[in-house]
Parts: structure tokens; sequence; C-alpha cells
């Protein structure tokens, strides 16, 4: 029978001290050149850790629980992939559920993650529902938030989320600098969403956007929605019964964008001769849908790994510099969507 791998290999290979493995493990600072070695060679070897043996020594059960908002979204099974390898990579098992947007339902997520006895959790919140979380802090269960922070609770927890404000910033820019002032967003700003940090400031870039071109806002063209497909439809055709008609749409989200795609197909508007059209996220939709979208892309590998080095950190008992907030720069792809004002036709 084949022996297992044991971290004396992964030892061995990289000619790296047994303490620096098992540093990098426990989520421990180490040199960039080192931390890349141990990943390759972890791969090659194909190490995993001995979880119930490490379990015995040490009462944990390095299970990580991941609680999405929606996990059949693109954005979510996506980051739910990385989450899970970069965890896999430092001997973690991950546990998956959902709330939906439901404060319920999020308890009770909140307390089956507790009753399995997860060493941390990752957790995206929802408006109003804050009251969820109480489990893990009643079980001393280390939580990072992730991507959709409630406003007043970043200062309470770490957080790792891409930069929404500067993201939506840079392509409502580039709508300007082609020549467009009549631009609407839908924000995800309804009901209690104004208490999600991820919607308020993706519409703060907007708003800044404007504010440095001196250009006015036409408050009409701000909508609402909830992150949801159904939303973006729902807004989409309110957008579209105005009387004065934007040259441009932003959609906050990736959900919100493909249904406000599918009431721009029901109007029989035509991107961009009609109506130019960019969305904050970037997954195939952007690229099969004809024209390809102008989008913002969220880096989702760099903010899993993050997630990952912090919560694994906490949960091996390093508490340097909580709590942490990351924002993640994210990056503008320019296709064919966007009519360029600017050439007289």
């Amino acid at each position: 029978m084949k022996r297992s791998v044991t971290i004396k290999d992964v030892a061995r290979e990289t000619k790296l001290a047994v303490s620096t493995i098992s540093k990098y493990m426990n989520g421990g600072n180490i040199r960039e050149e080192n931390r890349a070695l141990i990943e390759k060679v972890i791969q090659r070897l194909g190490y995993q850790p001995n979880n119930a043996a490490r379990g015995l020594r040490s009462a944990k059960t390095y299970t990580v629980g991941l609680l999405l908002d929606y996990t059949g979204s693109q954005f979510s099974s996506k980051m739910a992939a990385h989450i899970e390898y970069e965890l896999r990579k430092r001997g973690y098992s991950l546990i998956l559920t959902g709330h939906l947007d439901d404060p319920e339902k999020a308890e009770e997520a909140a307390r089956f993650l507790v009753n399995e006895q997860v060493d941390g959790c990752i957790v995206v919140t929802l408006a109003g529902g804050e009251q969820f979380l109480k489990p893990f802090k009643e079980a001393g269960i280390p939580l990072l938030l992730l991507d959709r922070v409630i406003a007043g609770e970043e200062a309470n927890y770490d957080s790792v989320m891409a930069n929404g404000a500067s993201g939506i910033y840079d392509v409502i820019e580039y709508l300007i600098r082609k020549g467009h002032k009549k631009i609407a967003m839908i924000t995800g700003l309804d009901r209690d969403n104004t208490g999600i940090v991820a919607a308020r400031d993706r519409l703060r870039g907007y708003e800044r956007a404007f504010e440095d071109y001196a250009i006015e806002i036409n408050k009409n063209y701000i909508m609402g929605g909830d992150f949801s497909y159904q939303s973006g439809y729902t807004e989409m055709h309110r957008l579209w019964r105005q009387d004065e008609k934007p040259t441009a749409l932003c959609t906050a989200n990736y959900d919100m964008g493909l249904g406000a795609m599918v009431a721009i197909n029901e109007l029989n508007i035509k991107i961009p001769e009609e109506l130019s059209f960019v969305m904050f996220d970037d997954f195939e939709f952007s690229c099969l849908n004809r024209p390809r979208i102008t989008a913002v892309r969220q880096p989702i590998e760099e903010i899993a790994e993050q997630a990952a080095v912090i919560l694994t950190r906490r949960m091996n008992g390093d508490w340097t510099g909580y709590p942490q907030q990351l924002r993640i720069h994210t990056d503008m792809q320019i296709r064919e969507s966007v009519k360029d004002l600017n050439i007289m036709e």
C-alpha cells in the first residue's frame, strides 16, 4: 500500500524546516518565495493533512463554514470553488450553506455550522439580519465577512471584498469620456439594503465620477434593486418607462445585469446604438452576448486567497492587526457595448 505523504516529505522536498511548513499550514507569514515553493511541492506530492489526527491533538475539526447569500449564482459558485481550494491547501475542509437573503434561514444556517463545530466561518451577510451572527460570537468562532459587509460592522470583523467604489468609478468615467452624461444605474439599494457596504460603495463610485466631471446627476436615473436577477429585470422596465431615456446603463452586480439584459431584449433596445450597457462583475455572459459587454472584473482568486489566509491565522490564535479589512482592486474589461457619442454620425 502506498505510504501517505507527510509534512516531513514536504520539508525534505522543499529543503525547508518542518516548522516553516507548519507555519504555512497554520496561516503564518512566511517569505513569498517559500510560500510559492511549498504550494508547488504540496501539489506535486499530493500532500493531504491528516485532519483526524490533527483534531485529536488540538480539539479542532479542521472544517470551515462558508455561508453565502445564494449558492447558485455565478459569483457565489466561483468564489466557493476558489475558497475551497485555498482552504484545502491549508488543511481545512469546507461546509457550504446559504441563506437566500432571509434572516430566519441565515440564523438556521449559522446554528447548523456552529453545531458542526467549524473552526471558523466566512460569511456573506444580509441587510437587517445581523442578529444571525450571534451564534458564532457566543461560540467564539472566528468570522470573516466577504463581499457584502453590513454598514457599521466593518469595525467589528475581518473582511475582504473588491473595491467596488473604484471599480464603478472607472467604468462610469469611461462612459463619460465617451460622451455620455445621461447615465443610469441599477444600484441594489432597495429596502434595507442601504446598509450593505458593497451596494453603497458602488453607488458612491457612480456619484464621485459625476462630481469629478462636474456633471449633474439625474436622480430619476438612480434605480433600486436588491442584487437579484428579478430586481434587475423590474428596474430596467421601470427605467425605460421614463420620458427622458438615458444613453447608458450600469448595473451594480452580475445578477441584476442579467435581469436588465433580458428586459432590454424584451423592449427591443439595441445595444449600443440606443443604450450603452456596462456591468459590475464579469463572467461568461459578458463575452457570449453580442455585442460583448464592457464589465468590471472582481479578482475572485485573490479575494479567496486573502480570505483563507486571514481566517487561517485567526483560527490558529493569531489576532495581529484585528480587524483587518482588505479592499482588492478591480479590473475593467473594455468591449463593444458602449457607443462613442463623441463621434459624429
